[in-house]
């Protein structure tokens, strides 16, 4: 698989906050928990559903 930076093609992504998304003392993985908030952003769901593979 090549890189974004290698396919010459913008790289989009999304921040947060320390403490904004996980609940201190939560079991659940940052990563898991930030799809919950990014599929409420627009622009974050309209790419993920382009994507094709």
């Amino acid at each position: 698989m090549r890189s974004p930076k290698a396919q010459k093609t913008p790289v989009d992504y999304a921040s947060f906050k320390t403490g904004t998304v996980v609940p201190k003392g939560s079991a659940t993985s940052a990563h898991m928990a930030t799809w919950h908030i990014a599929h409420t952003i627009p622009g974050i769901r309209e790419w993920v559903m382009d994507q094709s593979l």
